[in-house]
């Protein structure tokens, strides 16, 4: 094809209306028909109808058109038609390459045949199909040129000179199949293989595949003649595959080759290992290819009381933390009264039983016992421990709530304390009458010489302070003889040992002061059946 001159018109852009092109096509007319020929730049004969090209400027080039209805189909663009003035025509059809959306069938325009537009008339081609490539040109001048084949020029181009292979002795007679080469081994039958020869084009000289001369050989999947690895045919002329260890550019994520698979990072599919893609990877213990937490196999990990995710069927809850406590026990079964794990914020205690009478009950509370000082005061002669006990009971009868309740006094003499007398099993809750705690965990945490809260309400819950009679130790056993002689002495030269309604520690009942009987104190009571 003859170069075009910068004074060629430029191109309407593909997909201008049909408006356009007629405008176009008159203009043409109009300039034709003014000079006596046209100039070779509007029509250079190479039997395609370039876009500056139409009938009316160049008939040889360019053979159809709507408004004479002559030559090729009308449906079609080939290559003598273009879309100034063919319909079929349009946006990419008749661009010269082939398009989305374009068949051979509508657009032959863009589909010229095998190697059309290498600039080599090859044995498969022909004028019809390419024109560009195949046209007589100078036919009859004894060479058989690149655009030329036995088909197009008989008279240049032999079976022998034409068929594609460059024999010795026609290197300069046959330019056909001997295009120009600085390499002797560009020769047939020189004994050497050279770059542009395979064991098709030239079996005189190519005994073995040659990996990388585009030729595909005996025993060659493919032989695409680039050195690029990473497409479908590779350096080593196979095809391109999973496994193969050389990631294929747009068709595969990564490829390590014996590699891929379960537990690596490239999966068996050439594909970036990921939860999700049913195929065990790094750091997985299952991969079943689901969004179902629920299973046996959540977030890629095998199901497993603690790990965040109800195990349908098999667990209750899971709240995935090692909380025994909460609403959610280690055991992923919600927190219940009986099961043994005192539920916080919600159990006082959980023995597993039920037993209602011990010391936590069938709703998981422990028993209550109440714990209080009397409003009324008394001298030392308090009397006997029943008689003082006595007035601890007088006391709880002025409230309807401890009314039917068994109370004994905290007092002690040389002979008789409350560790004797009293109930130290317990392991129950003392509390005030407003239910304050005093002690959570029975009688040993009421005798270990701390308390949660004083002593400091009467038996109507009165806030009161004072300095109770008790002669007693922390530990519930006699502090000695200041006893007022067994509580029954008020004489000014008897004394008797005190507590405190403010203390918490040991000196709530032991406060290591005495004062005479004649003094009038009041008495510590506890709940005991």
């Amino acid at each position: 094809m003859k170069n075009r001159h910068s004074l060629a018109p430029a191109p309407i852009p593909r997909g201008a209306n049909r408006s356009i092109g007629a405008y176009v096509l008159a203009l043409t007319l109009a300039a034709c028909a003014s000079e006596p020929e046209h100039p070779p730049w509007q029509c250079n004969k190479n039997y395609v109808c370039d876009p500056d090209e139409n009938q009316a400027s160049c008939p040889d080039d360019c053979v159809w058109s709507e408004a004479t209805a002559e030559g090729p189909r009308a449906d079609v663009c080939d290559a003598q038609e273009n879309w100034t003035f063919v319909a079929a025509c349009r946006d990419t059809c008749g661009n010269g390459q082939k398009d989305d959306g374009e068949t051979l069938d509508t657009c032959p325009r863009d589909f010229p045949g095998p190697g059309c537009g290498d600039g080599l008339c090859a044995p498969a081609e022909d004028p019809t199909r390419c024109p560009t490539d195949c046209h007589p040109g100078t036919c009859g001048d004894g060479l058989c040129d690149l655009h030329e084949n036995p088909a197009v020029c008989s008279q240049d181009c032999s079976e022998s000179c034409g068929d594609g292979l460059c024999q010795a002795g026609e290197e300069m007679s046959c330019v056909r199949d001997c295009p120009p080469c600085d390499d002797d081994s560009c020769v047939c039958g020189d004994m050497v293989c050279g770059p542009s020869e395979s064991m098709t084009t030239c079996p005189q000289d190519c005994t073995q595949p040659t990996c990388g001369n585009g030729v595909q050989e005996q025993g060659e999947p493919c032989d695409d003649g680039n050195d690029v690895n990473g497409d479908a045919c590779t350096n080593a002329c196979k095809l391109a595959t999973c496994g193969d260890g050389i990631v294929w550019t747009g068709k595969e994520d990564c490829d390590d080759g014996e590699d891929n698979g379960p537990a690596n990072t490239c999966n068996a599919d050439c594909e970036l290992s990921q939860c999700g893609d049913g195929q065990v990877g790094p750091g997985e213990t299952c991969d079943d290819a689901n969004d179902d937490d629920t299973d046996d196999c959540a977030d890629c990990q095998m199901a497993a009381c603690g790990d965040g995710h109800v195990w349908a069927g098999e667990e209750l809850c899971d709240d995935g933390n090692p909380v025994d406590t909460d609403d959610c026990t280690n055991a992923c079964e919600p927190a219940t009264c009986g099961d043994t794990i005192v539920h916080q914020d919600d159990e006082e205690c959980d023995d597993g039983n039920q037993v209602d009478t011990d010391a936590c009950n069938n709703d998981c509370l422990k028993p209550r016992r109440v714990i209080f000082v009397t409003s009324t005061k008394f001298t030392g002669a308090l009397g006997l421990i029943d008689d003082i006990d006595d007035k601890c009971q007088m006391a709880a009868a002025m409230n309807s709530d401890l009314a039917n309740k068994a109370f004994k006094a905290w007092i002690s003499t040389e002979e008789v304390w409350p560790a004797m007398r009293m109930d130290t099993s317990y392991l129950g809750m003392y509390i005030l009458v407003d239910g304050t705690p005093v002690a959570e965990n029975g009688w040993p945490d009421l005798t270990d010489g701390n308390l949660l809260h004083a002593i400091d309400q009467t038996e109507t819950g009165t806030m009161v302070e004072g300095n109770p009679w008790t002669n007693t130790k922390a530990d519930g056993t006699s502090a000695g003889s200041d006893d007022c002689s067994s509580w029954t002495s008020t004489s000014d030269m008897k004394y008797g040992l005190y507590g405190s309604t403010s203390g918490t520690q040991g000196t709530w009942t032991d406060s290591m002061k005495t004062v005479p009987c004649a003094f009038s104190a009041r008495l510590f009571c506890i709940e005991d059946p």
